[in-house]
């Protein structure tokens, strides 16, 4: 049975709002090879979120659900250990990786140069957009949101850089989790929130007085790990190749996500390496 924490929350919180301060220096209380580790103690920590459905959030009972929670739970089974899942988000996913608190972050984070800078990344393992929830009488176009017009979303969130790169001058208000940020929008503190393609339907579909605007990025996720744990970043590459060319992660990816993948999980053109025939 998965097990549950949101331990390393409180421990984070004076960093929050600084989550590039780190550097790639490994932490002293960090793992030096987080595989050996996580068989070692027949436990994988999976940093999945709560406020970010159908990426992960939680069920009437208060247990993890979603894409990232259940491609944990792969992760796990491959390697013959339990899984405990505990509570990330936008800001402090990368302070749990380098203090040890979580072994990955299994959600909806972009891979940049800068983010680099303080962990490392797999291959792409979802494609999504991005778009602005606003009230069903307002624009989707995110051109619209200039000021004097608010913007919500949350610590941490690249989404605000995309609207930036529309709209430069764009006002945000910013927010711990995105159900605070669709409180404010239905309560009228702000204008509209910028969010992922994929968790918008979810917020839309429990409030009928918003929708989704028109998508204007082309984001790509990644599983973010410890600075140089190569071992573990290939083990996570590999698994979820193997999972592709069985069909595992394509069931799983339209059962949660709601779509097919319109991607491949490699690059026909060599582009990464990739497992196959001729592996």
């Amino acid at each position: 049975m998965p097990m549950l924490s949101r331990r390393g929350l409180a421990s984070a919180s004076a960093l929050l709002s600084a989550p590039f301060i780190l550097t790639r220096a490994a932490r002293a209380d960090a793992p030096a090879d987080t595989l050996a580790k996580i068989k070692s103690a027949g436990k994988l920590l999976a940093g999945v979120r709560f406020d970010f459905p159908p990426v992960g959030t939680v069920d009437a009972s208060g247990k993890p659900i979603g894409f990232g929670a259940e491609l944990a739970k792969l992760f796990a089974q491959k390697l013959g250990v339990e899984v405990e899942y505990v509570q990330v988000t936008s800001s402090n996913r990368f302070v749990l990786l380098q203090n040890g608190g979580i072994d990955a972050d299994i959600g909806p984070t972009t891979p940049t140069v800068k983010r680099e800078e303080v962990v490392d990344f797999s291959i792409p393992y979802v494609w999504d957009t991005v778009v602005l929830i606003v009230k069903k009488d307002a624009s989707g176009d995110v051109k619209a949101y200039a000021p004097p017009r608010h913007v919500a979303t949350t610590q941490g969130s690249l989404t605000a850089d995309y609207v930036k790169e529309q709209v430069p001058n764009a006002d945000f208000v910013y927010f711990q989790e995105y159900p605070d940020a669709i409180s404010a929008l239905l309560s009228g503190r702000v204008d509209a929130v910028s969010t992922n393609g994929f968790t918008a339907p979810s917020f839309t579909a429990r409030s009928p007085e918003l929708k989704a605007g028109v998508p204007f990025f082309r984001d790509p996720w990644a599983i973010s790990v410890r600075p140089d744990d190569s071992k573990w970043r290939h083990f996570l590459n590999v698994t979820m190749q193997e999972l592709w060319l069985k069909g595992t992660y394509q069931e799983l990816y339209q059962r949660t996500l709601g779509a097919a993948p319109d991607f491949h999980m490699w690059s026909e053109f060599r582009l990464q390496p990739g497992i196959g025939a001729s592996s």
